[in-house]
């Protein structure tokens, strides 16, 4: 009779483990389901977006479609942007893609150039239709958010020395900007997403820095995710671009630019 009940027992425990298991299981499958289709969400939302601004769909013109007119059509939108930029009178970021450039720019003047040495970008991109790129692009897109592993401190206007003394005491004064391994992240409107990366890790200090800069981007992901679904709430896609340029401009371009900054996107 014990030796039954035992059975019975350790069967139940199994069962039960069993059971456990698989409502785990199903539940992990349920959000990577509610991850992946994401990406979908994401898109009609910003459809929407277009369909519902009619003034925008009454003056978009279908022969734009035409594989000739595409490429001038995107140019057209890049220089409009650039047009409503040139009206800001602060520091402000212009991206270019297509000729692999980052500028700094103000009252539409490139102040600073700086070649992209790498670039990657969703895919989402490049599945943009030509009228959701174009209500999306055709204006300077503002910065809702940025972290940053650079020490940002203001430009300090240095004045001629009046003789040779304040000259020495100059030279004196220690330097006391802090250079850290450089890794931006700027998230946009419309939940948009550039990530600015130094285009070499020399040392265990890049390394580890850029380490911790992607393990707080990723835990922060994770968090909002498992709230959203546990909450039941559509998941957040961030379609996300990705540029590797040379550290000192890196350093230079985030501090460059004001609190209140807007960027032109060029895909």
């Amino acid at each position: 009779m014990q030796s039954i009940k035992s059975v019975k027992n350790s069967f139940y425990k199994v069962t039960w483990s069993g059971i456990l298991f698989l409502i785990i299981g199903l539940v992990l499958l349920a959000w990577l389901i509610s991850i992946a289709t994401a990406p979908i969400h994401k898109t009609k939302e910003l459809q929407n977006l277009v369909a519902s601004d009619s003034v925008f769909i009454e003056h978009f013109d279908k022969n734009d479609y035409h594989p000739e007119l595409v490429n001038l059509v995107k140019q057209k939108t890049y220089k409009e942007a650039l047009l409503k930029l040139s009206e800001n009178d602060s520091i402000q970021l212009v991206l270019n893609l297509s000729d692999s450039t980052i500028n700094l720019s103000i009252k539409g003047v490139a102040i600073h150039q700086t070649k992209i040495e790498k670039f990657k970008k969703d895919k989402f991109f490049s599945k943009l239709s030509l009228p959701l790129e174009i209500k999306l692009l055709s204006q300077p897109i503002g910065i809702q958010s940025q972290y940053a592993t650079i020490v940002k401190e203001p430009i300090v206007v240095s004045h001629a020395p009046k003789d040779t003394l304040e000259a020495a005491l100059n030279v004196a004064q220690p330097d006391t900007l802090i250079q850290n391994p450089a890794f931006v992240v700027f998230t946009l409107e419309h939940d948009l997403q550039i990530i600015l990366e130094q285009d070499k890790c020399l040392n265990s200090s890049d390394k580890w820095a850029k380490f911790g800069f992607y393990k707080q981007l990723y835990l922060k992901t994770i968090s909002t995710s498992a709230k959203n679904f546990f909450n039941w709430k559509p998941q957040e896609y961030i379609p996300t671009i990705t540029l590797k340029i040379p550290v000192d401009d890196l350093r230079a371009i985030y501090r460059a630019l004001p609190n209140n900054t807007f960027i032109v996107l060029a895909l």
